[in-house]
């Protein structure tokens, strides 16, 4: 064996962002994800049981329609989760309306930027009294 090989440091890349060079950035995505998880794990507490009930309902119909109440709960949850863009990133040029997928990333927006106008009126008024 060579005592004198000595391996070479591989450059490594790694990865940048960009998008998080403020920290407030940062804190807010987190916000955004947590409030997301925790609205998924609401979505799983009311679709448990009412799958549950859907399959009771379907087990006294007619064979042929049998499966229709769980399908429909199952369909609820499909289109709650593409609304909801848990991991995704934000689709704000295809979104319209809140109800459009991606819709819930609209509504975060919608609560930052009435919260923020209400922080810098709240601002203003400090100032505004301060020097009176």
């Amino acid at each position: 064996m060579n005592e004198s090989y000595v391996p070479r440091k591989r450059a490594v890349a790694t990865p940048t962002f960009p998008e998080y060079k403020s920290r407030w950035k940062l804190a807010r995505d987190l916000g955004v994800f947590e409030l997301k998880l925790a609205l998924d794990g609401l979505k799983d507490i009311v679709l448990a049981p009412l799958a549950l009930a859907a399959v009771v309902a379907d087990m006294v119909l007619p064979a042929e329609s049998r499966g229709m109440f769980l399908r429909a709960v199952i369909g609820i949850g499909e289109r709650f989760e593409s609304w909801l863009n848990l991991y995704g990133l934000k689709r704000r040029a295809a979104t319209q309306t809140i109800l459009d997928e991606g819709g819930s990333d609209l509504i975060v927006d919608d609560l930052e930027s009435r919260t923020l106008a209400l922080h810098r009126g709240i601002k203003g008024r400090k100032k505004g009294r301060s020097q009176d």
